[in-house]
């Protein structure tokens, strides 16, 4: 007959005593645990020691373990530096924003926003706020970081209004945009140098663009702006598709072409939009990303056509 306390601990979770609370405390802090957690669990510094040398714990900074291995998820690899960071810090910048599920690249630099100066060895960027409002830092995913509000706030440092109606964008479509929120954690921001340019990206976005989508737009856009080109309207819908940029008073829609539009499928869908847009008394010009000086040079012309044209009688 077999036991059934052993059936238990072989097949129903994690051993009983302190490495099992361990385990559990471990299961929900993606693979992270710190000092006052294993004194909680029953641990003291030299059972801790006595693990660290059985390879059951890995030291990952001070006051902050992992457990088993060190192969730590990016959410873990976050917690830890957050831990490291001390009572009070928040995960923030393009690293909450990537939590939130609201930043589609690579994040190769970690921020943690402090309430105070602290000295710490970690691996990320310290943000020292004085005055962090308790409002602004909440936990997402078991993670503490700053709200999604302040994330876009802080975030105005790092980019243009584009990019941050692009952030607003993906955070609405994961239903975790409240524009009433952002615009309070903007006045419990006051002096933050660049709040203008959420204020511009939240009427960016309220006007139904999607910001930019990748860095070949953006890098177009900045092209357009320094050619002292008329500002297009950024991945808005036109004639019931979404369309790059496009010019309404210039009657003029511009799609990037990337790799992906060399697929027979993609060639379809552009034929089926472009049909629509032409219908709509568009003309459309696409390029591909290396195309900037003729972009630039073809929407110029189109200006200076449209400036020219004779006046319409109707």
């Amino acid at each position: 007959m077999v036991d059934k306390r052993f059936e238990k601990r072989r097949f129903g979770g994690p051993p009983p005593g302190p490495d099992g609370e361990i385990a559990r405390i471990a299961a929900r802090q993606y693979g992270i645990v710190t000092t006052a957690q294993l004194s909680q669990a029953g641990l003291d510094s030299a059972a801790i020691v006595r693990r660290v040398r059985a390879g059951r714990l890995h030291r990952v900074g001070r006051g902050v373990y992992a457990v088993g291995h060190t192969a730590l998820s990016e959410e873990g690899t976050w917690l830890a530096e957050v831990f490291k960071a001390g009572e009070g810090a928040a995960l923030g910048y393009f690293a909450a924003a990537k939590l939130y599920g609201a930043w589609r690249y690579r994040v190769s630099l970690i921020d943690v926003v402090v309430p105070r100066e602290r000295r710490v060895r970690t691996n990320a960027r310290l943000h020292r706020c004085r005055n962090l409002d308790p409002r602004d830092v909440t936990v997402f995913k078991g993670i503490p970081v700053t709200t999604f509000a302040r994330t876009a706030v802080d975030l105005t440092d790092e980019l243009t209004k584009w990019e941050l109606a692009n952030l607003l964008h993906e955070a609405d479509w994961r239903k975790r945009l409240s524009i009433p929120a952002t615009r309070e954690a903007m006045a419990r921001a006051n002096g933050r140098r660049h709040l203008k340019r959420l204020e511009q990206a939240i009427a960016l976005h309220e006007s139904g663009s999607a910001g930019t989508k990748s860095r070949d737009e953006l890098r177009f856009l900045i092209g357009f702006d320094r050619a002292n080109l008329p500002e297009p309207k950024v991945n808005t819908h036109l004639a019931g598709h979404e369309v790059d940029f496009h010019w309404p008073e210039l009657q003029l829609a511009i799609e990037l072409d990337g790799p992906g539009h060399d697929r027979e499928r993609t060639q379809k869908e552009d034929e089926r939009k472009e049909a629509a847009w032409r219908a709509d008394g568009f003309e459309v010009l696409r390029f591909k990303e290396t195309q900037l000086r003729a972009a630039t040079h073809a929407v110029a012309a189109r200006g200076l056509a449209s400036a020219t044209a004779p006046l319409s009688r109707a």
